[in-house]
C-alpha cells in the first residue's frame, strides 16, 4: 500500500467525521475488536485518542489491515462516501 495510506491516510479521512461520526467510529471499532478477534487496543486509549493519535493506533496494531477494519468501519457508519473515496485514490 502506498505510504500515503499509512497514518497520514488515515488521519486525512478520520478529519473528514464530524465529532459525533468520529465517537460512532470509536464505538464500531470496538465491536470490531471483540467481534473479529483483532488485536486489542486499550478501550481506554481508543476512547481519549485524537483522530491522529487514532490512525497512528490503527496503523501500529493493524498495519495493513488498518485500511480494511477503517473501510468496514466507514460502511457500518453510513459514511461509505469516504471508503469509496479512498479506494479509487489507492487503485
Amino acid at each position: 500500500m502506498a505510504s500515503f495510506f499509512s497514518d497520514f491516510g488515515l488521519m486525512w479521512y478520520l478529519k473528514e467525521l464530524n465529532k459525533k461520526e468520529f465517537m460512532k467510529f470509536k464505538e464500531v471499532l470496538r465491536q470490531e475488536i471483540a467481534e473479529s478477534g483483532l488485536q486489542h487496543i486499550p478501550w481506554n486509549e481508543v476512547k481519549k485518542a485524537s483522530r491522529e493519535h487514532l490512525a497512528n493506533l490503527l496503523v501500529k496494531h493493524y498495519e495493513q489491515k488498518a485500511w480494511d477494519v477503517t473501510f468496514r468501519i466507514f460502511q457500518n457508519i453510513n459514511r461509505k462516501d469516504l471508503s469509496e473515496r479512498a479506494a479509487e485514490e489507492m487503485a
